[in-house]
């Protein structure tokens, strides 16, 4: 058998929180609180679990506000980072296609003991007296097979 007990609350009305109370009590969304008992019974162990934690814990409060300002701050900088990543990407990968391909100046063999006026190397190019070929390779750069639509923006 159930043990059921009752108890009875008194309300002032004249006293504004008690008017609050019952207000809450009668007033409140039927589709989230299945009766008064369960509101009832809800806040009265939520205000005394709160009071054990307080005495056992005089910072709980303060903490729990920290952990809420620290949830809003990463939550507001993870929106921005990916409101952002799009330009981000397309700034890059604009970058990286400028960037290729790289034209260099031809590397030029001096015989030794010679220097231009720089006191650099002289004439000569040893990439061609190597058998290394034209060091510009941009007749062999084609990008037509990449979709850049992923980029946005």
């Amino acid at each position: 058998m159930s043990k059921v007990l009752t108890t009875c609350f008194r309300f002032n009305m004249d006293n504004p929180e008690h008017a609050k109370a019952w207000d809450y009590l009668h007033n409140y969304d039927k589709d989230k609180i299945k009766s008064t008992n369960v509101a009832a019974i809800t806040a009265v162990n939520d205000y005394f679990d709160r009071m054990g934690k307080l005495a056992d814990d005089p910072y709980f409060e303060t903490r729990q506000r920290e952990e809420r300002f620290v949830e809003q701050i990463v939550s507001e900088v993870g929106k921005a980072f990916i409101a952002e990543m799009p330009k981000f990407l397309a700034s890059l990968m604009l970058s990286l296609n400028m960037g290729y391909p790289m034209r260099t100046a031809p590397i030029q063999a001096v015989p030794v003991g010679t220097e231009n006026s720089r006191g650099y190397a002289g004439d000569g190019n040893p990439s061609d007296a190597e058998g290394f070929g034209n060091a510009d390779n941009s007749e062999n750069d084609d990008y037509s097979g990449i979709d850049f639509d992923f980029i946005g923006g």
